[in-house]
């Protein structure tokens, strides 16, 4: 009932959104590249986080968006000016899992905004914190199996092509991330081990860049996926770039 009673707000966020340009549907193909937020970059995400009463989640899914809008402006159109863009949800916790419990048990969600030029990442990060909010307080995230059964049950009525551009053209998301820290689950690297992990998560067919973030020890290791029939080598550059120098900003937050 809690996510009927949401379907206009997602159906929003829908029609408002601009739309990633595919250069070939059937191009599946996904590059890779990684880079690394040593100990004081974490530093400085906690601190704002803190400060500004979001959580880490909200602020990574801010910076992403703000390093994607100067990519989106030329899609944006009087109608659909937002950029979208997912989040993975673990729900083991809301559905009572044992820990040690072997399977994947994830959930999703999506935010949009339209990062207005010159937006500050405070600014964007509390806006997206409050849309976060709303669906963590419903537990929104929990229906996402029904949203995939029924994609499942319309996709039987498209061909071989309009399946692989449905995602595409109604459900325009930009980007997704998935985070983990993995501290909560290995006592040996909270306490200082040199173990690490790297995460390479595949962009899938609705998603065409997934940040894989993954908190190990007093580092985080983000993997960058993506669609390159969307995205060329250059263009994710650049958004690396702006997602660390983002990151670097933080570190004069008093």
């Amino acid at each position: 009932m809690k996510q009927i009673a949401a379907l206009p707000a997602f159906a929003r966020i829908l029609r408002t959104s601009c739309r990633p340009r595919y250069r070939d549907t059937d191009d599946l193909r996904n590059g890779f590249t990684s880079f690394v937020l040593e100990t004081a970059a974490l530093g400085s995400l906690r601190t704002a986080s803190k400060a500004w009463d979001v959580t880490l989640n909200d602020l990574f899914l801010a910076l992403l968006l703000q390093s994607l809008a100067p990519l989106s402006a030329a899609r944006r159109q009087a109608r659909r000016r937002n950029v979208a863009a997912g989040c993975i949800v673990n729900v083991r916790r809301d559905l009572g899992i044992r820990p040690g419990t072997f399977g994947l048990f994830l959930g999703s969600f999506m935010v949009a905004h339209e990062v207005p030029e010159g937006i500050g990442l405070k600014e964007l990060a509390g806006a997206i914190a409050l849309q976060t909010e709303r669906i963590k307080a419903r537990r929104l995230y929990l229906a996402t199996p029904v949203q995939l059964a029924f994609a499942g049950f319309v996709l039987r009525f498209f061909s071989t092509r309009g399946k692989r551009s449905f995602y595409q053209k109604h459900c325009p998301l930009w980007g997704g991330i998935t985070n983990m820290n993995l501290n909560t689950l290995w006592e040996e690297q909270a306490s200082g081990s040199s173990l690490d992990y790297l995460r390479a998560v595949s962009t899938g067919p609705v998603t065409p860049l997934v940040l894989s973030i993954t908190t190990a020890g007093d580092r985080v290791n983000v993997g960058l996926s993506y669609r390159s029939t969307v995205f060329s080598a250059p263009e994710i550059g650049q958004v690396q770039s702006r997602l660390t120098g983002g990151v670097a900003c933080l570190a004069n937050l008093k």
